[in-house]
């Protein structure tokens, strides 16, 4: 005949397993941590992920390429949004943005996804209403892409809600050489000139200078201005808003900005 134990010996085997079981996750969440290989989001820090998401901007203008007129952000830093309902973070955010000409777009987004590293496991979908990318960058960095206008994509790399860490975001000084032809130009004044960069896959530092700016004179067209800087150049885009062209030194987009104007030059990559 078999004898059960007594209830209050199953109860503290039943407490001894449960608490042994609680010590493993906990080593096993410890040492993923400090491996550096989370394996929820919030295991991982704002900080921790910031150099995945400059790698990542890196990786999509060498992707992108010279099929258009590319420029990239500096950091977004979203505060106060919510890990858990009792529990706080931060998003940090970095853009791409690319001008192409108008029937590209959806092209570039093929190209983007063929070019990108094979771990990224980027696709683009197509339908008849829209036009979008997805990826992965590692440790929990999203990146998502669409034509958001006619000739525009527009890519964001994000790391989610998380912890911030000890996040610090300087951006580089703004070498404001590569933007003089453009201001003067239109014999305009800069406002304001603000730099991001971010590390391309092969070597160097992909580069984004921006000036806001009011001209001398209010022009009457971008591209008469323009027109001594853009001879010999590929010009992606002329219109009466926005005029975008390549040369061999750099990527230069100008957009009128009510009276202003919005300027912006690329290097690198």
């Amino acid at each position: 005949m078999t004898v059960d134990a007594p209830p209050s010996r199953r109860r503290r085997w039943l407490v001894a397993v449960v608490v042994l079981w609680a010590i493993v996750l906990a080593v096993i969440a410890y040492a993923s941590v400090r491996r550096g290989d989370a394996t929820v989001r919030d295991q991982s820090s704002a900080a921790d992920a910031r150099p995945v998401v400059d790698r990542a901007v890196g990786e999509l203008a060498a992707a992108a390429g010279a099929a258009g007129v590319l420029h990239i952000s500096g950091y977004d830093l979203e505060r106060d949004c919510r890990i858990t309902p009792v529990r706080s973070g931060v998003t940090l955010t970095r853009e791409v943005t690319i001008y192409a000409r108008e029937a590209d777009g959806p092209g570039l987004l093929d190209q983007i996804v063929k070019a990108l590293p094979a771990g990224y496991d980027a696709v683009a979908r197509h339908t008849a209403k829209a036009h979008a990318l997805r990826a992965d960058a590692g440790d929990f960095v999203a990146i998502r892409g669409s034509i958001t206008s006619p000739g525009v994509v527009s890519l964001s790399v994000d790391t989610g809600c998380r912890p911030a860490g000890d996040i610090e975001l300087t951006e580089p000084a703004a070498d404001r050489s590569v933007i003089n032809p453009v201001l003067g130009a239109f014999g305009a004044t800069a406002k304001a000139v603000t730099a991001a960069e971010a590390p391309c896959p092969n070597g160097g530092t992909v580069r984004t200078v921006r000036a806001d700016a009011t001209p001398g004179t209010p022009p009457t067209s971008l591209s008469e201005p323009l027109r001594p800087l853009t001879t010999g150049a590929t010009v992606i885009v002329n219109a009466p808003d926005r005029v975008a062209y390549r040369t061999p030194q750099a990527a230069v987009s100008v957009d009128a900005d009510g009276g202003d104007l919005a300027i912006a030059t690329t290097t690198g990559c």
